[in-house]
C-alpha cells in the first residue's frame, strides 16, 4: 500500500530508490519512462519533505524538465507551480516544525555521515559514485519508512478523518488542523474587532482581582482609541495570585512554584476539553451547530471506549490552533482572543476560591496543582463540583504523592499510582526519540535524584556502564549559519601553549565532551568577509564528534564529569 522513496539529484545525473511495505527495493537513474511505469503501480507515494521538494522534481521529471533546474528552482524559492497529481503521498516531514531527516537519525543513533559524493560535479556520475549515492539513498529511504512507522498513530488518525467525513481522497494531503476546517466547512474571518473582547456571562468579575480585568479592559480601551493589536498583544501583566507570579496576556497562563519540591498530599485538578467546552459555552466559532455535534459524538464514543473517540479529539483540539494562522480557513483572531482571556479568568477565579484552604503549586492553561491537608478532600470536591455546575465544565482530578518543579516549564510529578508525569529537563528520563534526543542524561539523572533518590553520579556511571550512548549526546545543526567547525588544538614550543586552528564539519553533528584536551569546542560560522564562529552553546570547551552508529563508539573518550556538573547546575 506505501511505497516509501527518495531522490538525488545532480547536474548530468538524477537517482531514486523505492522500497516498498514488503522491503523490495526499486533503483531507477536517469530514465524517466521507467519512473512513470514505477509510478502508475503505486498507490501511498511516502517521503520525508518531499511536499516541498521530492515531489515536485518527479513532478517536473515527469513532464521531461530538467530535473536539476527544477532542483535548484525550489532550493533558491523561486517560483514553480508544478505539483505532483498521482499517485498520492505522504510527507513524513509534515507538522514535525523544520526537524530534518539527519535530526532525525542522529536521535535515533544512526550513522549521519554525509553522502561522499559531491552533489556540485559537474560531469556524470562514475560507476562507483553512482553505487555510493544509491547506498546512502536506500538508507534514507529505510530512515523514512522507519519514521512513518514511528508517527502511525498521526497517520493513521488523518486516514480515520477522510474516511469518517467522507471527504476526498486528497484530502488526506493536508494538516489535520486544515482537515479540520474542511469538516467544519469554515470560512476565514479577519481582524475587525480583533480585540473587542466578550465575557463568559457566568463569571462574576467582582470576586476576581480587579487588577486582573483592568489589565484586560485597558486593553481593549486603547484598541478602540486606535492602538494597533500587534503592539496590544504583546502586552502582559504580573499578578501575584495564591502567593505564586502569574503572567496574563494574550497566551496560556502558566505558573509555578520555583525550585519547589516536596512529598504529601497534592490534587491536580485539569478542566477536561477546556477550550473547546468555552467555544460550545460562549458560541466562540462561526459554524457553532457543527462544533456541537462533533463535541458530542467525541463524548458518545468516549463513554463507550471506542478509539474513534482520538479523531474527534484531535479534530475539536485543532480548531483552536488555527485561530490565529493566517493562512487557515479557521483563521478567527477575536475569537482566539476570547477563548484565552475568559480560559485564563475562569482559572483565576477557581485559584480565588481555593486559595485560603489550599496551597497552589502550579498554574497552568486549562488546570492547576494544589497541596491540601489530609481529610479535606470532601471539601474540595464539593467545591469543584459546584464550579462545575456554575460554568458547565468537567473536571478531571488526579492525586499526586511526589512533586519536583524547578519552574513552570521543567517539573515531575508522581501519582498515587506510582505513573510519573515529566515535562521539560526532565520529560525524556526513560530517553528521547526521533524528534528530541540530546543531553538526555540530564532528563535521566533528575528524575532518578528526586523521585528515586539516586545519586547523580549513579546514574550517569549506569549509563556510561552501560553502553547507553544516546544518553550523552547533542545533535546540533548548522540551521540559518552557513556551516559549522570545530577548533583543533595543538601543543607549542612554549610549555602549557598551544595554537589551534578550525576544521570544518557537516551540517548536522552529534557532538560529545570529552577529555581529549586537543579538540576544542564545536562553533557554527558564517562566511562574511571573514569566516565569524559562534559557540555553539550548552556544549563542552573539548568536544568530539561522532556521526557514525553510536553502538560503535569507545566510551573511554566520554568526559563523565562534565556531565556531572551540567546535572548538578540542575538540583535545587
Amino acid at each position: 500500500m506505501f511505497t516509501f522513496y527518495d531522490l538525488e539529484i545532480f547536474k548530468q545525473d538524477w537517482l531514486a530508490v523505492f522500497i516498498d511495505d514488503e522491503g523490495e527495493i526499486t533503483e531507477i537513474h536517469n530514465d524517466s519512462e521507467a519512473l512513470r511505469s514505477f509510478l502508475s503501480h503505486v498507490n501511498y507515494l511516502v517521503g520525508y519533505n518531499n511536499y516541498n521538494y521530492d515531489d515536485r522534481v518527479t513532478a517536473g521529471i515527469l513532464k521531461g524538465m530538467n530535473p536539476y533546474e527544477v532542483s535548484q528552482k525550489i532550493m533558491n524559492n523561486k517560483p514553480f507551480k508544478l505539483r505532483l497529481q498521482n499517485p498520492l503521498s505522504l510527507d513524513v516531514m509534515q507538522e514535525l516544525k523544520g526537524l530534518s531527516l539527519k535530526e532525525a537519525q542522529a536521535n535515533l543513533g544512526q550513522s549521519i555521515i554525509e553522502s561522499p559524493v559531491d552533489f556540485n560535479i559537474d560531469r556524470p556520475l562514475s560507476k562507483e559514485e553512482i553505487q555510493r549515492t544509491f547506498q546512502y539513498c536506500r538508507n534514507d529511504v529505510l530512515v523514512t519508512k522507519q519514521l512513518f512507522e514511528e508517527r502511525e498513530d498521526y497517520f493513521v488518525s488523518k486516514f480515520e478523518m477522510v474516511k469518517e467525513f467522507k471527504l476526498p481522497a486528497k484530502s488526506i494531503k493536508k494538516t489535520r488542523a486544515n482537515l479540520a476546517a474542511e469538516i467544519l466547512k469554515a470560512n476565514p474571518s479577519n481582524d475587525n474587532e480583533r480585540l473587542h473582547i466578550t465575557y463568559d456571562d457566568r463569571l462574576p468579575k467582582h470576586e476576581i482581582p480587579a487588577a486582573v480585568t483592568h489589565f484586560y479592559e485597558d486593553i481593549e480601551k486603547q484598541y478602540k482609541e486606535g492602538v494597533h493589536f500587534t503592539e496590544l498583544e504583546k502586552e502582559k501583566i504580573v499578578y501575584k495570585l495564591a502567593g505564586i507570579d502569574h503572567i496574563y496576556g494574550f497566551g496560556g497562563l502558566h505558573a509555578a512554584k520555583e525550585r519547589y519540591k516536596g512529598e504529601g498530599n497534592y490534587m491536580q485538578i485539569d478542566i477536561a476539553s477546556y477550550y473547546p467546552s468555552l467555544i460550545i459555552n460562549n458560541g466562540f466559532i462561526d459554524n457553532l451547530d457543527d462544533y456541537k455535534k462533533l463535541y458530542h459524538q467525541r463524548q458518545q464514543l468516549k463513554l463507550a471506549k471506542e478509539p474513534k473517540e482520538l479523531v474527534y479529539k484531535i479534530l475539536l483540539n485543532s480548531v483552536y490552533g488555527a485561530m490565529k494562522s493566517k493562512y487557515s480557513k479557521l483563521y478567527n483572531p477575536r475569537q482566539a482572543n476570547n477563548i484565552v482571556v475568559n480560559g485564563q479568568l475562569i482559572i483565576t477565579h477557581l485559584i480565588c476560591l481555593l486559595e485560603n484552604f489550599v496551597e497552589l503549586i502550579q498554574t497552568n492553561t486549562d488546570g492547576i496543582i494544589i497541596r491540601y491537608e489530609k481529610g479535606f478532600e470532601k471539601n474540595i470536591i464539593k467545591l469543584l463540583e459546584l464550579f462545575e455546575k456554575h460554568y458547565d465544565l468537567t473536571f478531571d482530578v488526579d492525586f499526586i504523592t511526589k512533586i519536583a518543579q524547578r519552574d513552570v516549564n521543567n517539573y515531575v510529578f508522581q501519582y498515587k499510582d506510582g505513573y510519573l508525569k515529566a515535562k521539560g529537563r526532565f520529560a525524556n528520563y526513560e530517553g528521547g526519540n526521533f524528534e528530541r534526543n540530546s543531553y538526555t542524561i540530564i532528563d535521566k539523572a533528575l528524575v532518578d535524584y528526586y523521585m528515586n533518590g539516586i545519586q547523580v553520579n549513579q546514574t550517569v556511571i549506569h549509563c556510561w556502564k552501560y553502553r547507553k550512548f544516546e544518553y550523552f549526546q547533542l545533535v546540533t545543526k548548522a540551521g540559518k549559519f552557513d556551516g559549522m567547525a570545530q577548533e583543533i588544538k595543538e601543543d607549542t614550543l612554549l610549555e602549557g601553549s598551544y595554537s589551534s586552528h578550525f576544521e570544518d564539519l557537516q551540517q548536522v553533528n552529534r557532538v560529545i565532551a570529552t577529555k581529549n584536551k586537543y579538540l576544542g569546542s564545536i562553533f557554527k560560522t558564517k562566511n562574511d568577509k571573514e569566516t565569524k564562529y559562534s559557540k555553539v552553546p550548552y556544549t563542552s570547551d573539548n568536544c568530539f564528534v561522532w556521526n557514525d552508529e553510536l553502538k560503535q563508539m569507545d566510551k573511554r573518550k566520554i568526559n563523565l564529569n562534565w556531565y556531572i556538573k551540567q546535572i548538578e547546575g540542575w538540583l535545587f
